[in-house]
């Protein structure tokens, strides 16, 4: 009889430990799973990450170009508005030149 009892405990914890040895592999091949999806996961976050990188890189260097252009323009300009000033105070000057070259050839008649 005690050989029973023992072979009766033995059984039910035989079957228990098989029970939860089944449990814990079905658990562990849905966290393996999990595992997997989170990594593709991780690693499509990681692709679009470096791809944002690259785009704000990009947009930098073209801002920069873009400020280069405009400080180029703007010294153009600003030679360009002198050259202007220059040539209408030209101007005004000839014009009052001519307006004396005129002004003499009325007084030599």
């Amino acid at each position: 009889m005690n050989n029973f009892l023992l072979l009766v405990v033995f059984g039910v914890l035989v079957i228990y430990f098989y029970g939860n040895m089944n449990l814990y592999k079905s658990l562990y091949r849905g966290i393996e799973k999990e595992k997997i999806i989170l990594e593709g996961k991780i690693q499509h976050l990681e692709e679009i990450k470096n791809k944002l990188e690259k785009q704000v890189e990009f947009s930098l260097d073209t801002i920069n170009d873009a400020q280069e252009n405009l400080d180029k323009l703007r010294e153009s300009y600003q030679e360009l508005k002198l050259e202007n000033t220059e040539l209408i105070s030209r101007n005004k000057q000839l014009q009052d030149r001519i307006t004396e070259l005129y002004a003499s050839v009325g007084n030599v008649r």
